[in-house]
């Protein structure tokens, strides 16, 4: 459970500020009571009274002798006989020649008043001296009833007391109730449903103790059950009191050792309360004999809960279990009081109802206190939704940047590589960042400059800006640490915007800086930086891998030593050209040439020289060819060229300017210039040739033929070759 809305600290303030506002409750009723030296009344039991015949049949019947002097009174005032309001079916007074009205707790009259606090009967204004009358009761009274006889001024005033003391009592219930009813509606707790159930319960219990609820239209109906009808509801009103607290404790769920014993004891009240629906005098009897040990129960079990829930700091645990044991104390003297009349009733009477009140108010505002605990969880829960959905969105624009780096870098010549990967970086970063501009700018990655600029309509700005700024984002970027600073404007003193520099992890000397800038003066945060660092390096290591898998390819299909394509790559364009040849019906020719003499080249000069001689003579033939014209070296000093195209006519003037172009090579080889020549076979497919084996023969032969005509020469492969 949370330790909110107050803490321990405010816990215990408020519980002292409960305990004060009791005391001066206590106080202020104490305060109107009488002055018990006034008018002192004898009391003892008619030990021959027959129940008369006018007074309820059901019920039993009590009848006391009271004796006191009575002084004689100022003109104008009375002295009234006080008794306190006990559950009775019928009381009144009697003296030969005279007898009141007849007044009774369950069938109160209009003449009562609104929440009487008391039974009071007005003396003649002429008796004086001794005076001896009868009391007469019936009903299932836990007590005989103590009267005191008192001014009529100080009666009004002690009934004005009970008023007040009740009226407050049920305002105060009643307006936590609603408060409860409107929170419930407001949040959708079933803990104010239950709080609302709660209060109404208590509301109609305590207005039945008091026998004000068989004054309301509608209520009277509880008369029917008399005392068990206000015993009823006292035990309902424990049960609910357990079933609140078990909620309260946030024991309501699972089978734990409290929940089955709270049920279990609330199932017990609530099958009394059942029995006590029955309306049986005999269970009345006994009911009124042990309600108070079941109240005490029902409350230390609630303290027990209470005390459990204050060591697991549950919210307003420890003030309501102060209340409970003031409570508690409140109702063992009230049921000392009923057996002996030590105390006044009337004082633990309303200081008990009180503390209901005031601990239902306590279990308010815990609850309320809950709303807030329920709100920050709630924000706690948005903030933890927002920060989810922020990463995952973050986490899709990286995968999204990677696997679009990693499928679009694949198709690119080397020179775009870079430029293209910096371009999805802005164009995944932006969105997750509120920044106006973006900037990527590198220095001699991969032997390029790269300027991206978003928006792109800012490029020349910003180029003519790094142009004064270079070698101050070169000395940040070697730094390699991210960085902000203010942009301000030339005569102005104020900050226009923020803007970060973030170094690209690039090897020196080459260098590189991603900046962003935003309007105001509210910096990059950390987790910001952090982001755009990531999609950096992440982009840079996109760039790697697409650099080094041209490179993987490169040297897959080139021969090494000449740079030209290689036998195995020369091998799958002739394939698809003469399929292609095949399909379309356009010529392919072939060209086979071998450089004269090499073996002597490499004896005589050394194979370093004789390298050097292939790599001059393979630039040499790769210069004297078009777009379009495949050439590659097919091993050893032997190199092919596939001709797309062209007829044999065609093919032997590319192969002469080829020869042409060897032979006016003159490489110098330490010291030595070296003429070299080759010789070419030339051959060109036929209409029912698809694939190239034939042709290649025809060539090799017509090459062969060339060596035998001389060497340095061309020579075209023949009819007889086919």
């Amino acid at each position: 459970m949370a330790r909110s809305f107050g803490g321990g600290r405010h816990e215990g303030l408020i519980a002292i500020c409960l305990v004060l506002m009791l005391g001066l409750f206590a106080a202020a009723v104490a305060g109107g009571l009488p002055d018990p030296s006034g008018v002192r009344v004898r009391m003892e039991p008619l030990a021959d009274a027959q129940r008369p015949s006018d007074a309820p049949v059901d019920g039993t019947y009590r009848g006391a002798r009271l004796q006191f002097d009575l002084p004689p009174r100022v003109p104008g005032s009375r002295w009234v006989l006080r008794l306190e309001r006990e559950a009775v079916d019928a009381v009144w007074l009697q003296r030969e020649g005279w007898r009141s009205r007849t007044l009774g707790f369950f069938h109160p009259d209009a003449a009562t008043g609104v929440l009487p606090s008391s039974y009071l009967f007005a003396l003649p204004a002429d008796w004086a001296g001794p005076v001896e009358l009868e009391l007469h009761t019936v009903g299932a009274q836990r007590r005989a009833l103590q009267p005191e006889l008192i001014g009529e001024a100080q009666a009004m005033r002690l009934e004005q007391y009970g008023i007040a003391a009740s009226a407050m009592i049920y305002a105060s219930l009643f307006t936590i109730g609603l408060l409860a009813l409107a929170l419930f509606s407001a949040a959708r707790d079933r803990m104010f449903l239950a709080l609302f159930a709660f209060t109404g319960v208590a509301l109609l219990a305590l207005s039945a103790v008091n026998g004000h609820l068989y004054q309301l239209p509608g209520l009277r109906a509880f008369a029917f059950w008399r005392t068990q009808g206000v015993i009823a509801l006292l035990l309902l009103l424990c049960a609910a009191w357990l079933q609140m607290l078990l909620q309260y404790a946030g024991l309501a769920q699972g089978r734990t050792r409290w929940k089955r014993l709270v049920d279990g004891a609330s199932l017990a009240l609530v099958a009394l309360v059942a029995v006590c629906l029955l309306n049986l005098p005999q269970v009345a009897r006994m009911l009124a004999q042990v309600q108070g040990v079941l109240f005490g129960i029902a409350l230390l079990l609630g303290l027990a809960l209470l005390g459990d829930a204050a060591r697991r700091r549950t919210l307003m645990a420890l003030p309501l279990a102060a209340l409970g044991v003031l409570t508690l104390a409140g109702v063992a003297l009230l049921e000392l009081s009923s057996r002996s009349h030590l105390l006044d009733g009337a004082l633990l009477r309303y200081g008990y109802q009180l503390a209901i009140v005031v601990g239902v108010a306590i279990l308010a505002v815990g609850l309320v206190g809950r709303i807030g605990e329920y709100r920050q969880q709630r924000d706690r829960e948005q903030l933890a939704r927002a920060d989810t959905e922020r990463r995952m969105q973050r986490e899709a624009a990286r995968s999204g940047l990677s696997s679009e780096l990693h499928s679009r870098l694949r198709t690119l010549p080397p020179g775009d590589i870079p430029w293209a990967a910096f371009r999805l970086l802005i164009e995944r970063l932006m969105p997750l960042l509120p920044v106006e501009h973006c900037v990527v700018v590198t220095q001699g990655y991969h032997g390029q400059d790269a300027l991206v600029v978003e928006p792109v309509a800012g490029t020349d700005a910003v180029r003519a800006q790094l142009g004064r700024r270079q070698l101050a984002l070169k000395r940040q970027a070697a730094n390699g640490i991210p960085l902000q600073q203010p942009v301000t404007e030339a005569g102005a003193p104020s900050i226009l915007a923020i803007e970060a520099v973030v170094p690209l992890q690039i090897r020196a000397p080459a260098w590189g800086a991603l900046l962003l800038q935003r309007r105001g003066t509210d910096g990059f945060t950390t987790e910001e930086l952090s982001l755009a660092g990531e999609f950096a390096r992440q982009t840079l290591q996109q760039v790697e891998q697409a650099m080094a898998a041209v490179q993987l390819r490169q040297s897959a299909e080139l021969d090494a030593l000449t740079g030209s394509f290689n036998r195995r790559t020369i091998d799958q364009w002739l394939t698809r050209s003469f399929s292609e040849g095949a399909r379309s019906g356009q010529p392919v020719s072939v060209l086979f040439l071998d450089l004269d003499h090499f073996k002597s080249i490499n004896d005589r000069h050394g194979h370093a020289c004789g390298d050097a001689a292939l790599r001059e003579v393979a630039l040499a033939l790769r210069g004297a060819l078009q777009e379009g014209d495949l050439f590659g070296r097919y091993g050893g000093e032997e190199f092919i060229v596939i001709l797309p195209g062209r007829n044999g006519a065609a093919a032997r003037v590319v192969a002469e300017q080829l020869r042409m172009a060897v032979d006016d090579l003159r490489p110098d080889c330490s010291g030595q210039v070296l003429h070299l020549t080759v010789s070419v076979g030339v051959a060109t497919r036929l209409e029912r040739e698809d694939t190239p084996e034939a042709t290649l023969a025809r060539a090799d032969r017509a090459l062969y033929s060339a060596k035998a005509a001389g060497r340095n020469c061309v020579q075209v492969a023949p009819a007889v070759f086919r």
